[in-house]
This record gives structure tokens, sequence and C-alpha cells, in this order.
């Protein structure tokens, strides 16, 4: 854990507040300009000038640190083991966002590489939530520590997310498995938000068979710190690939884990401690 965290984590709190803020009054524009960046891929105006705010209240903050981002990729070269990346997503979720549902996030996570995400704020705007974690401090939503009940793969909704461009048969998969035990799926849109649910105890668990580090890193750390689990992004020490990502609240990750079998590669079966 680096020695600042605690600071980096309020400075995440209020820049995610802030952002939210800004993406917000850009969808109450007419002139959102949306660009396409392929099938049902979307960037705006609003994606766009949330991720340069984030990039510079960081920089003026913490100008030696990394800062790796959705619309604008890499700021630095990767210098090896032992340096601060800020991983951001301005707005998960934008084909939501610009169809004027609510189900959008902005999302930011901390990795002070080559390890996990010690750091992780999801801000819902719409629904004036902040989701926050720090490594060894626990979950708290909007400052209030949250005290997450254990409960079963048929308690309530597991999120689903499907890839753009990546195969359907994964996603169809782990749907038939989970439709055959009796279990309910939903798809917000926002991976980063349903992750966030996930640690918030609202879902049950998360599966995308392909998903990307600014929509993987911040929800991680939320899940840990809740008392779930999830899958270690950075397990295989790369921020710049794509994986599938299962998470799970603690009284369901076998469960769920059963319904992703084959489906995540390179990753071990939890263990008996992790799935009780």
């Amino acid at each position: 854990m680096i020695v600042d965290g605690v600071e980096r984590r309020v400075f995440a709190e209020e820049l995610a507040v802030e952002a939210g803020q800004l993406a917000l009054l850009y969808r109450a524009r007419e002139d959102l300009d949306v660009r396409s960046k392929g099938l049902l891929d979307w960037v705006t105006k609003a994606d766009l000038a949330t991720e340069k705010l984030i990039r510079r209240r960081i920089g003026e903050s913490f100008p030696h640190d990394r800062i790796l981002g959705e619309e604008e990729g890499d700021d630095a070269p990767r210098t090896g083991a032992g340096h601060v990346t800020w991983v951001v997503d301005p707005i998960d979720g934008t084909t939501w966002f610009v169809s004027g549902l609510p189900s959008w996030c902005v999302s930011i996570a901390c990795v002070d590489e080559p390890g996990p995400p010690f750091l992780g704020v999801v801000r819902d705007p719409e629904g004036a939530e902040t989701f926050s974690a720090l490594g060894g401090h626990g979950l708290t939503i909007n400052g209030c520590r949250v005290a997450v009940p254990r409960r079963g793969i048929t308690d309530g909704l597991v999120g689903v997310g499907h890839p753009r461009n990546a195969r359907h048969e994964p996603t169809l998969t782990f749907l038939r498995r989970l439709f055959a035990v009796g279990g309910l799926f939903c798809n917000s849109g926002s991976a980063a938000l349903a992750l966030a649910s996930v640690a918030a105890g609202r879902l049950v668990g998360f599966f995308e068979s392909d998903l990307r580090a600014w929509g993987a890193l911040a929800g991680e750390a939320l899940i840990r710190e809740s008392g779930g689990w999830s899958t270690d992004f950075m397990g295989d020490r790369s921020l710049t690939t794509s994986k599938p990502v299962l998470a799970a609240n603690r009284g369901s990750v076998a469960a769920l884990w059963d319904l992703a079998e084959g489906l995540l590669e390179g990753w071990s079966r939890p263990d008996r401690h992790d799935s009780q």
C-alpha cells in the first residue's frame, strides 16, 4: 500500500463527483455530438471533455503518476514495477448515456503496479452515489461504511455484460447455465456500475467475457473491500489486454464459478476461504 492512499482516495472521490457533474451538463445539451467508434460503440463530447478534466486534475496533484484512460489511452510508456497508474473511464456506459438512460458512471482506479488495484471509486451521477474503497479501509457509499449481507445465486440478480466485437458463445453459455439453476440476470449497460452494485450487495454477481481495465479495476477494488470475491485483473501483470471478469457476493462465489467453468481461461478456482 502506498503511503498517501487516504489522500488519493479523498482526491478521487471529489474528482469523480466533479467529472460526473460535467458529464451531466453535456447530457443536457442538444449538441452532444455523438461519434461512432463501431457498431453501438459511441464516443461523445462529454466522454472527451470529462476525461480531459480527469487527466488535468490528476496531472496537477500527482504529476509523476501514469494515466490510462479509455478515450486517450496511455499517457506514458511502461517504466517498470513500482509506479502508480490511474485507470479511468470518464463515462462507462456511453450507449446508455446517449440513449437517455440512467445506468452510466465515472470510474477511477489506482494500481501500484504490478499489484492489484488498491483504490477504486465509481460515481453514479444520476443516482448521486459515490462508491469508494481503499485497500484495508472497507467500502463506503457517500462516505458511509456499508455492511454487505451474504446472498446466494438465487437471492437476487446476476449482472451480465456482453462485449462488442466478441464471440457470443461465452455469454450465451453462461446465461444458459444461469437459467438452468433458476437464476435471473440483468444488463445495466455499465460494467463498472454493475461491479459496484455487486460490492454493495445489490447484485449477487457479475460476468463479462471480455472486459478492459477501465471497466474492471475500480469495481474489483470495491468488491474485495466489501468482502466479496473477484477475478484478479492484474494477475497476468497486464493493464492493456482485455480479459474475462467474474465477481461474486461472498455467498455466491462457488455457484457462480460453476456457471463460468471453462469461460475463465487463465484463472484458478477460488480456494475454500474465498468460496465461503
